[in-house]
């Protein structure tokens, strides 16, 4: 089958439709048409005619204006919502691939996948409970648990919080929240409502507003223990700064996880940062007795202590 084929392209979005469904059930929320037709990004009557198909084989039926999934749709929508979490963690962790690429890639995968093939990938990795996402995997038995989740709309102002979870759908959101840098685990202090409806915080020692249409695709969690307010991120510190690492971004995992602590970056590590190219990237940095360049996007992911002695 091509890669482009018209059938492929509609089994992909019954799928898309079933998950999205899925994920209704997870957080308590009614799907409908609309819903579908904005997390699938598509024309309504398009969302209703992927409905009505899925309904004729028996895996969806509606109650009033909303929809829901049979017991049979259901276990199809766990086979489909398992392949993919799986496909994201695996990506995650071993190919290097940009967190934004991941739901495309193992949508368009995932397609090609039996159910052995992902019970396969699934020992490889461990049997992993969550994903880079912060989403439950299913199991192999089909079941799904995951803790309450609390949106960033519902969440108290002033009170710290760790990003538990992002959703990835639509994908052009999620998209712009990853390249806002946003991430699970990243750590939230001073938040605050504004005046249009936006929220504010500081994270990773950065002052970050999130427009109103995030804040229900934002899931938030305690943060115990409380968060250093002194925390940067290394890409942050001017030249002649002197840091010390406190950890690698919860967002660095796989090979560029591997590839910076290589590199000697672990906590404790002193760093100071000597210079940077006249495009600003990459800087180099005194690590251990070498000087080491690193790329705007490998320093991101490095979170550091400010310390005396250095240019401020």
């Amino acid at each position: 089958m091509r890669a482009n084929d018209p059938s492929e392209r509609a089994a992909k979005r019954r799928e898309a439709v079933l998950k999205h469904l899925l994920d209704g059930e997870e957080s308590e929320r009614s799907v409908s048409v609309d819903s579908v037709a904005g997390a699938l990004e598509i024309r309504r009557s398009r969302a209703a005619l992927l409905l009505a198909e899925l309904a004729t084989v028996g895996w969806v039926c509606p109650r009033g204006e909303t929809w829901r999934l049979t017991d049979d749709g259901r276990k199809v929508a766990l086979e489909i919502v398992r392949r993919h979490r799986l496909l994201e963690t695996w990506m995650a962790r071993e190919t290097g691939r940009p967190a934004e690429d991941w739901h495309r890639a193992a949508r368009s995968a995932g397609a090609r996948w039996d159910h052995g093939e992902t019970n396969q990938l699934a020992d490889r990795l461990g049997n992993p409970r969550f994903d880079p996402h912060g989403d439950p995997i299913p199991t192999r038995e089909g079941d799904l648990r995951g803790a309450p989740r609390v949106s960033m709309a519902e969440w108290p102002e002033g009170l710290e919080a760790v990003i538990g979870h992002l959703e990835d759908e639509p994908e052009t959101i999620y998209r712009e929240m990853v390249r806002a840098g946003l991430h699970p685990g990243m750590g939230i202090r001073g938040l605050q409502r504004v005046a249009d409806g936006s929220m504010e915080f500081t994270g990773e020692g950065r002052r970050i507003q999130i427009p109103a249409t995030w804040l229900t695709m934002i899931h938030l969690e305690k943060s115990e223990p409380l968060l250093d307010p002194a925390v940067r991120r290394l890409s942050d510190r001017p030249i002649g700064s002197v840091s010390i690492v406190r950890e690698l971004s919860p967002a660095c995992v796989g090979a560029e996880r591997s590839r910076l602590l290589d590199l000697g970056l672990v906590p404790g590590t002193e760093i100071r940062c000597e210079f940077a190219s006249p495009f600003g990237t990459p800087r180099s940095y005194w690590i251990r007795g070498t000087m080491i360049g690193l790329r705007r996007e490998q320093a991101e992911r490095v979170l550091v202590l400010p310390q005396e002695g250095g240019a401020e």
